[in-house]
């Protein structure tokens, strides 16, 4: 069975505060968050989201579906209007969003994302060698590209702990991710996003460039673009930084 795929943990003090959506990257879990949540959660409430599509979304999987349910979530809880923050696939999640449901939006993080990641055949080629090698043999060549060189010498203990983790992932849901990211592409699309937008990349990161950072910046009118030197999960490797950097940004005056 799938695990939950939303942890929200509420302000105990006011339903007023402004609700911020986390989104975590493929093959990794809420725990993705646990270096950033203490300084994110102090001014508002965090919803964790999974951007996985579920097992019985394995035909047919796509960012759409997710960024479906996650709508659908939100009615559910009675939430109207958010802050979204997502890392890679989560990134995409969230372009969707702000294209598609723009009122829900309110202000929008794209960390180490693109407007499309990879290619169609690099997915493709993941796909297959899941199937042949499978998740467990994989896992610790798939962590060891999210970081910079000297993080993964100074940290192994980071990269033990998300190697594990991903051996451990659901492979019907990692390749049902692999195939949502495969067929995404915003790039023709994303000029339409009318949200505050911060844009996070890192300058190590081989997954989503800051090439494709630039891009999303050039294309979404009035974005802010931060850099970090880090390798795809700013979230872990720069987690001071980049919580700082998101604080900050939802804080702003409209």
């Amino acid at each position: 069975m799938d695990r939950p795929d939303y942890l929200l943990s509420p302000s105990t003090a006011s339903n007023n505060r402004p609700v911020l959506v986390l989104g975590h990257s493929l093959g990794t879990n809420f725990a993705l968050w646990q270096s950033t949540v203490e300084q994110l959660g102090k001014h508002c409430d965090l919803l964790r989201y999974d951007p996985h599509p579920r097992q019985n979304e394995a035909i047919g999987a796509s960012i759409e579906s997710r960024g479906r349910a996650l709508l659908q979530l939100l009615d559910r809880l009675g939430i109207s209007q958010i802050d979204f923050c997502g890392v890679s696939i989560s990134g995409l999640l969230g372009q969707w969003l702000a294209i598609n449901a723009p009122d829900r939006i309110h202000r929008l993080v794209l960390s180490n994302t693109a407007a499309r990641i990879g290619t169609p055949d690099t997915w493709q080629s993941r796909i297959k060698l899941i199937h042949e090698k499978g998740l467990v043999e994989v896992a610790e060549s798939l962590v060891n590209r999210w970081f910079s060189s000297e993080f993964s010498i100074r940290h192994p203990e980071v990269l033990s702990a998300l190697t594990n983790d991903l051996r451990n992932f659901s492979t019907a849901k990692y390749l049902a991710g692999c195939e949502a990211l495969r067929d995404a592409d915003f790039r023709e699309r994303v000029q339409q996003i009318e949200a505050h937008t911060l844009i996070i990349a890192g300058t190590h990161d081989r997954a989503a460039t800051l090439s494709d950072a630039e891009f999303l910046h050039e294309k979404i009118r009035g974005s802010q673009l931060r850099v970090f030197p880090c390798g795809h999960l700013a979230c872990v490797e720069s987690a001071e930084a980049f919580a700082k950097a998101v604080t900050e940004f939802l804080s702003e005056s409209d």
